[in-house]
């Protein structure tokens, strides 16, 4: 069985840069901030193999497609399943403490937008 490729919205790439930022700059914790962004990194990555081993999120009762959640430390990053273009799509990150945001989710699953980022 052959992967699955990865890719990210505009969205949730851009929660990752904020969060990142907040470790490094405010609170003043660059090292922490750079294995935090490991972790992320490698997380993504592990959306290649057998993306669905992960638990649906409470985020996929607001929209009409799938939502998963990889938990990283404290957070849930948040992906959506393509089967039929074998493509994983990273739609957002919260902290686990925060309540679910579906304001922050693409209102349709992802796919040939032109905002979307590849892996």
């Amino acid at each position: 069985m052959t992967g699955y490729e990865v890719g990210w919205t505009d969205t949730a790439w851009e929660a990752i840069r904020v969060e990142a930022r907040v470790i490094a700059v405010e609170r003043g914790a660059t090292s922490t901030a750079q294995r935090w962004l490991e972790r992320i990194w490698d997380a993504v990555e592990s959306l290649e193999q057998w993306p669905r081993r992960f638990a649906k999120a409470p985020e996929g009762a607001f929209v009409d497609y799938e939502v998963r959640r990889v938990v990283v430390g404290r957070y849930l990053l948040l992906f959506t399943i393509d089967d039929e273009r074998r493509r994983v799509w990273v739609i957002g990150l919260r902290h686990g403490h925060r309540l679910p945001r579906p304001q922050d989710l693409p209102p349709a699953q992802p796919g040939s937008e032109d905002t979307n980022r590849k892996g």
